[in-house]
């Protein structure tokens, strides 16, 4: 998903000694194989309201100069997304953080934290 802050938040993790992998999951794309061969203790699903997303996504498409409605910010194809993001969240049996109004500092230690009382 797009806007729920992966990357910046690998950088900060990255910066902080942890080796991250940002996997994005689309629903027209199956995720990499990959990933459910990583011990899923090591994985963390991130996932936003469906309100915040969407404002995110409308603020970028602005920023773009993208007029007018566009899959990247309707609200069917964004709650889509995220009932996707959260079967694949299952199926791997992965914990899920909800970034939702979350500076990338408290997410990030939320993260170390679940991460460090795992392994």
């Amino acid at each position: 998903m797009s806007r729920v802050g992966k990357t910046p938040l690998s950088m900060y993790l990255s910066t902080r000694g942890w080796k991250v992998a940002n996997v994005p999951l689309i629903p027209q794309i199956a995720p990499p194989p990959q990933l459910f061969k990583i011990e899923r203790r090591r994985v963390i699903g991130l996932t936003i309201k469906l309100d915040q997303l969407a404002a995110y996504r409308r603020r970028r498409q602005q920023h773009m100069g993208l007029e007018g409605s566009a899959a990247y910010s309707d609200i069917s194809e964004i709650e889509a997304e995220l009932i996707y993001a959260q079967r694949v969240f299952h199926q791997g049996g992965f914990t899920v953080i909800d970034i939702t109004d979350k500076p990338i500092e408290e997410s990030a230690d939320e993260i170390v934290a679940q991460i460090s009382r795992r392994l």
